[in-house]
């Protein structure tokens, strides 16, 4: 096999499984952005809740999207740099800011979920797993 054949076989598994991890992951790469949405349960609509991660400065925002008196409940974990709490209950269009400090390429997650009267709604939570 000719060694320009050779390569162009490696950029293409290589291109390949790159496009298959990006498909299949739901991940962010280090230093990007994530985002959550809550999912549809119930009486809870699709996308009531969501959280945003903006990696430039290690930003969450967790949005009330719809006015239908549920709040917003986030958490975020790191293996080694602990976890947090969000809270949102603000009503419809307002939105919760918390800025933190991560080390680049810290591995996190987060889950978003709807939340009614002080109970989190579990069946409408969306998990987030990715990199700061």
């Amino acid at each position: 096999m000719s060694v320009l054949k050779r390569t162009v076989t490696v950029l293409t598994v290589a291109v390949g499984t790159v496009g298959l991890t990006f498909a299949l992951s739901g991940s962010a790469w280090a230093g990007s952005n994530g985002r959550a949405w809550s999912q549809a349960w119930g009486r809870y609509a699709d996308a009531v809740c969501d959280l945003q991660f903006v990696s430039y400065g290690d930003h969450f925002y967790l949005n009330d999207n719809l006015k239908d008196g549920a709040g917003c409940y986030a958490t975020w974990g790191t293996l080694d740099y602990g976890s947090g709490v969000l809270y949102n209950s603000n009503g419809a269009g307002t939105t919760v800011h918390k800025n933190y400090d991560f080390p680049e390429g810290t591995y996190l997650s987060f889950k978003v979920c709807a939340r009614d009267n002080g109970v989190v709604v579990q069946e409408t939570c969306t998990e987030f797993w990715g990199q700061a």
